[in-house]
């Protein structure tokens, strides 16, 4: 098809007065009445002392698991569906506390990741380490909010003071009455833990004399087949993936080892969710001004790309 000099310049003011007017309603379309399904999900980051260890890999560059699992955190909200609710906790001691209660993450997607940010070292109220007793702290605190949230733990599963496997901490509730997920951090080699003082300040590694290599008192109450000559390599850390592979079975969550993607970690929140039904009120902003900026990004491409032209 050949195209004249008069047509091109007509054919130009049609498309850019088209965009005027997407612009226009993507700047002035009224909100559109959506039925979509949500999740509901408590992402809980653990900020123990072995979660500085730098042992995980963002973007090519070596950092440490607290950085990790909260940019994963973050990318992970940006991809869930508007009108799914999201909230924040930490972890440290035997407790998770919750910081922010669900909220919807398009409208809050600002305030979560401002609060995001904040978690750092210095905000662990304790040295103590014990990733089974804090899951179940999750879950109880989950229980009094409704609707009842998914719990998404970061974390890399190291108990400090360590726990017999033959006492394992009892849990009280239902096994899955609570959704979950566990997420593990960490890689596989054993690594010096980073010391912190009590302002979240690293101060060297913590040494094989100044951490406890056993439950001492569970080791009193279990069977006699203790091993005197088992390691001591409790002030390294790497992920536990068979404590925490065993502790979400214990209660009913999912677990998955450093994913990679996290739009996977999102399906599977979906998938692990009792999702519902909620309308809410869309807004087709991003495409009419997406279909804006193509059209104008046509204009400045060669016609002679798309049609023949007459000089």
């Amino acid at each position: 098809m050949r195209l004249s000099y008069q047509k091109r310049i007509l054919l130009t003011a049609i498309i850019m007065v088209t965009a005027l007017v997407l612009v226009m309603a993507a700047l002035w379309f009224p909100l559109v009445k959506r039925d979509v399904k949500i999740m509901d999900a408590i992402f809980v980051i653990d900020i123990t002392d072995s979660m500085n260890v730098k042992d995980v890999e963002l973007d090519g560059k070596k950092v440490s698991r607290l950085e990790w699992s909260k940019e994963f955190a973050r990318r992970t909200l940006l991809e869930m569906p508007c009108g799914a609710h999201a909230g924040l906790a930490i972890f440290s001691e035997a407790r998770s506390l919750i910081l922010m209660n669900p909220v919807e993450v398009c409208s809050s997607y600002h305030d979560l990741t401002q609060m995001l940010e904040q978690f750092n070292p210095y905000m662990a109220w304790a040295r103590s380490s014990e990733v089974s007793k804090a899951v179940y702290t999750a879950i109880r605190q989950a229980k009094k909010i409704d609707p009842k949230p998914t719990i998404v733990m970061f974390t890399d599963g190291h108990e400090s003071p360590p726990i017999n496997p033959t006492l394992f901490p009892k849990f009280a509730g239902t096994p899955g009455e609570i959704h979950g997920i566990l997420v593990g951090v960490g890689g596989d080699e054993l690594l010096p833990i980073p010391k912190t003082n009590d302002k979240g300040v690293i101060e060297g590694v913590w040494g094989v004399n100044e951490v406890m290599h056993e439950d001492v008192y569970a080791s009193m109450r279990a069977d006699k087949d203790v091993n005197p000559n088992k390691p001591r390599t409790e002030h390294l850390s790497s992920q536990k993936k068979s404590h925490l592979a065993t502790l979400a079975n214990r209660v009913g969550f999912a677990f998955v080892s450093s994913p990679k993607d996290p739009l996977d970690l999102v399906d599977t929140i979906r998938d692990e969710s009792n999702t519902r039904e909620q309308t809410i009120d869309y807004d087709l902003y991003a495409w009419f001004s997406g279909a804006a900026l193509l059209l104008i990004l046509l204009v400045f491409l060669p016609y002679r790309w798309f049609v023949r032209i007459d000089d």
